[in-house]
C-alpha cells in the first residue's frame, strides 16, 4: 500500500513492531527522500530494487535481524548523506571506493 503512494516523500515507521521482509514495493517511491523503519522486526536481506530511490538524504534499517550482504545498488544513491544498519548481521565489505559513489557520506 505505501509503495502505491508516488508522491510520498517521507516514511518513518520507526519502533512499530513490523515483521516480515523489507517490501520491494519501497523502490516504486522515487520521490522518497527519507526512510526510516529502524527497531522493527524485519528480517532476511535488503532489497537491491531500494538503491532506485535516488532521492533519499537519509535511510535507516536499524534492526537486529537483517542479513546478507548491503546491495551494490545502495551505492548509487549519491545524495546519501545519512545511512545507518547499526544492530545487524549483515556480512561482506563496503566498496573501496564507498566515497566516490557516495560523495556526501
Amino acid at each position: 500500500f505505501l509503495g502505491s503512494l508516488l508522491e510520498l516523500k517521507c516514511i518513518n515507521l520507526y519502533g512499530n513492531g513490523l515483521t516480515g521482509t523489507i517490501p520491494v514495493t519501497f523502490a516504486n517511491l522515487s520521490k522518497h527522500e527519507y526512510l526510516n523503519i529502524g527497531q522493527n522486526h524485519m528480517h532476511r536481506n535488503i532489497p537491491s530494487e531500494l538503491g532506485s530511490i535516488t532521492r533519499l538524504i537519509l535511510f535507516s534499517v536499524e534492526m537486529k535481524n537483517l542479513t546478507g550482504t548491503l546491495p551494490k545498488s545502495l551505492f548509487n544513491i549519491s545524495n546519501l548523506p545519512a545511512l545507518s544498519f547499526m544492530t545487524n548481521q549483515l556480512t561482506g565489505h563496503l566498496p573501496k571506493d564507498v566515497g566516490r559513489f557516495l560523495p556526501n557520506f
